[in-house]
């Protein structure tokens, strides 16, 4: 997916957006104590306008989200009632939330400095193959030993083929488990999800791990992992 998907979808609004959740993720309120983000850095990654980031901002120490579309930059702030200020054209600051107007895969660990949880709801389940590989790679770069992430995936079926992607806790060890201690935390059923009535699925899982990194440079590289796909579709669902 080029950027222009991304710009486009933004535009068009609706089902184009409709990876927008308008209510926080119950796996950040399990997840995400108070005491468990005091003094913590929580990076979130093609966050677009997530609403999470506001309880996060509530108790970490700072938040930095991630985002290449400047209209979602905007509408965060303005459907939050929060007044930014911009260092610099690519930086938009309120408060301890700072969101940086970039292409993710691009980053250096220079743009963020240390960062203790990456939070990642409609990241990796986003992006097609080929990009989740060097998505993979800037997050093992642009995160240390010790780090700790919260990742929620989709699994369901028949495929399609366009975000959100179906991904199941076997490709998440094959993704991240030579870097990763990986707790297979949550996996709720969901048949009333919205993509269920939608493409008349047969089941959908949302999967959450909390996984903990332990060694540095180690990304798996899949090269015959192909899903078959059942439709085509040409939006995101």
């Amino acid at each position: 997916m080029e950027a222009k998907f991304w710009f486009d979808s933004w535009d068009k609004g609706g089902f184009y957006t409709s990876f927008h959740r308008r209510d926080i993720h119950p796996f950040v309120l399990t997840y995400f104590t108070p005491s468990e983000l005091r003094g913590k850095t929580v990076l979130v990654p093609l966050c677009g306008k997530s609403l999470d980031m506001v309880y996060l901002a509530a108790f970490a120490d700072k938040v930095i989200g991630v985002e290449l579309v400047e209209k979602a930059i905007i509408e965060f702030f303005e459907e939050n009632k929060l007044s930014y200020h911009q260092p610099d054209e690519e930086t938009y600051v309120a408060g301890n939330i700072t969101l940086l107007r970039k292409d993710f895969m691009a980053l250096t660990p220079e743009d963020l400095g240390p960062i203790d949880w990456v939070y990642d709801r409609a990241s990796l389940v986003a992006l097609p193959l080929d990009m989740r590989h060097e998505y993979l790679r800037a997050i093992d770069r642009l995160t240390d030993v010790g780090t700790q992430s919260l990742v929620i995936t989709l699994e369901y079926f028949p495929l399609i083929n366009s975000a959100p992607f179906s991904i199941t806790a076997q490709e998440m060890d094959d993704y991240y488990g030579l870097g990763h201690f990986i707790n297979h935390a949550e996996s709720p059923l969901l048949m009333q999800h919205g993509m269920v009535r939608r493409w008349n699925l047969e089941y959908l899982y949302e999967h959450g791990f909390i996984l903990s990194k332990h060694t540095n440079g180690v990304i798996l590289e899949k090269k015959n992992l192909v899903q078959p796909l059942h439709y085509e579709l040409n939006a995101v669902g």
